[in-house]
């Protein structure tokens, strides 16, 4: 993402700073995400735009049945 042209939008409420990155050339694809806030600070980048994601559910295997949680 290094190089890439990108319009920058922060927005503040009680949680702390929000900044958004945006593409600037071509189609405006949601580069990056970052929140600063008091108790922690995140970023979120995204790439690899219009490229298949190959996306399956997991095994039953791999599944935890949460109804019978808390009882």
């Amino acid at each position: 993402m290094c190089g890439r042209y990108r319009a920058v939008w922060c927005e503040e409420d009680t949680e702390g700073v929000h900044t958004f990155h945006v593409a600037a050339e071509g189609k405006p694809y949601l580069l990056e995400v970052a929140h600063q806030g008091a108790d922690y600070r995140s970023t979120t980048s995204f790439s690899a735009f219009d490229e298949p994601l190959d996306v399956r559910p997991p095994a039953d295997a791999d599944v935890l049945d949460a109804s019978a949680a808390g009882r």
